[in-house]
């Protein structure tokens, strides 16, 4: 597998930005289009043995920004962040690192559960 880095609905410019951090560090950097958030993570990462889904229809609210590493180093996670930061890349709250057990999720299962966990996460006590 090729280190890669799965972008969903960011502005342009952010995207740029990612881009350009990809091909400094031979990172492919894909876009999730909007039809295929029903597919798996590891089809969407072009892994073996994985196959495209049926279509199904659009309905789901995912309108925030989410980004996905499939990295085989740990250590590149933390240096992926850092040169975000230097890049001025603003603060994505949902993110996700591929693992044994999302890469078997779609797309749209995985972003519900970050955003849930997210959700819990920021949650203020009253």
């Amino acid at each position: 597998m090729k280190d890669t880095i799965l972008v969903y609905r960011l502005p342009e410019y952010i995207k740029s930005k990612i881009q350009s951090i990809g091909k400094d560090l031979d990172i492919a950097i894909d876009e999730i289009d909007p039809h295929d958030i029903h597919q798996t993570m590891g089809y969407l990462l072009h892994l073996e043995g994985y196959q495209r889904q049926s279509q199904s229809s659009i309905l789901t609210m995912m309108q925030e920004p989410f980004v996905f590493f499939a990295l085989q180093k740990d250590n590149q996670l933390e240096l992926l962040l850092q040169l975000f930061r230097l890049k001025g890349i603003p603060f994505i709250p949902y993110k996700a690192v591929l693992t044994q057990h999302n890469v078997n999720y779609t797309f749209s299962q995985l972003y519900q559960s970050v955003a849930k966990e997210y959700s819990y996460m920021t949650q203020k006590p009253q």
